[in-house]
């Protein structure tokens, strides 16, 4: 984990053996337990990238969101978390004996998605954009995460501007509604 920089965190322990054996020596398993923020703390003393590859099913995936809600007090400027899903068919086991370590860290390379990326993308899906009060909404319901990372400043920062944009707003505008900037009517 510390020679690559980046640690994986999958479900299963059969996961690990087989990525093991396949030269993907870099991977830990939650045993079907959730992923604290005190194990996402430790992963990221550990390595500056953390990713998580939880099955696509609903279990799978709220486990995901789990690891999200459990990595915001911890992440920081400078480290990368980022979810992995793999195909419906496949979870890390068969599918890196299926198509071997190289195409599965290609995989990991270009599919799994930043935290913001999914933050914003989970979120988004929870209202209609094309609305106000969609727009209002996710607003409202990004503020409390947004908070809760509080290590990262400038990834904050760059979450905010776009929300902002999502919301057809100027950073301006959201740092008025956030009760961080001037009051009075812009001209």
């Amino acid at each position: 984990i510390r020679e690559r920089g980046r640690v994986l965190v999958v479900e299963g322990y059969m996961d690990v053996v087989m990525l093991h054996q396949h030269g993907v020596e870099y991977a830990v398993a939650t045993l079907g337990t959730a992923c604290t923020p005190e194990h996402v703390k430790k992963l990221l003393k550990l390595a500056d990238e953390v990713v998580f590859r939880f099955d696509g099913d609903a279990a799978g995936r709220r486990a995901a969101w789990r690891g999200l809600e459990n990595s915001l007090p911890e992440v920081s400027d400078g480290k990368e978390l980022r979810f992995l899903f793999l195909p419906a068919e496949h979870d890390p086991d068969s599918y890196v004996q299926a198509f071997g370590r190289e195409r599965f860290e290609t995989l990991l390379a270009q599919d799994a998605l930043p935290l913001s990326q999914y933050l914003l993308r989970e979120l988004s899906a929870q209202v209609d954009l094309t609305k106000e009060e969609g727009r209002a909404r996710l607003l409202h319901i990004a503020k409390p995460y947004l908070q809760r990372m509080a290590h990262a400043p400038a990834l904050q920062m760059l979450l905010k501007k776009r929300l902002a944009e999502l919301c057809q707003l100027s950073l301006d505008d959201l740092a008025v509604i956030d009760g961080q900037g001037r009051s009075e009517p812009r001209e």
